[in-house]
């Protein structure tokens, strides 16, 4: 999770450049095309088509929905906030998802809401204060910090 979230922070400075000199949507349609490319040389490689051939029609559609709403609508709004705010702010939206889906499953499924739960929740909602500036974002801004040093702001400023 930890490799994860390395790999999610990087993807969101890095990339940047390259969505800002380009549209949300080319972008997206660029990095969904290289992502599908590769998994389906993956799948052919180990077997999948034949799993993928005894597929059930709920099974196409849950895999529709998650195509469609869980990757590529999600990776647009990813990448056109990218383009529109910085990546601290934008990275700060993943560390909320899991606990969505916990509480979202808790309220909607019955799943038991147990103490690991409410711990995670206060410990993002603290990580996300911390990142954003916390008490010193009045401090950062009479400092005049440069905008491109977001990440490092709360530390250097």
């Amino acid at each position: 999770m930890a490799a994860a979230t390395l790999c999610m922070a990087l993807y969101s400075v890095w990339s940047r450049p390259f969505v800002m000199r380009s549209s949300a949507l080319g972008f997206l349609t660029a990095g969904m095309t290289a992502g599908a490319a590769a998994l389906v040389v993956a799948s052919a490689l180990s077997g999948g088509a034949a799993q993928i051939a005894a597929f059930s029609a709920g099974a196409w559609i849950a895999s529709l929905y998650l195509a469609v709403a869980g990757g590529a609508l999600a990776f647009f709004l990813w990448v056109y906030a990218l383009k529109h705010a910085s990546p601290t702010r934008v990275a700060n939206t993943m560390t909320i998802n899991p606990l969505v889906a916990g509480v979202g499953a808790a309220l909607l499924l019955g799943e038991p809401l147990t103490a690991n739960v409410l711990v995670g929740l206060v410990a993002v909602f603290a990580g996300i204060w911390v990142a954003t500036g916390g008490r010193n974002a009045a401090r950062i801004d009479r400092l005049h910090c440069p905008r491109q040093w977001t990440f490092y702001r709360t530390f250097l400023c």
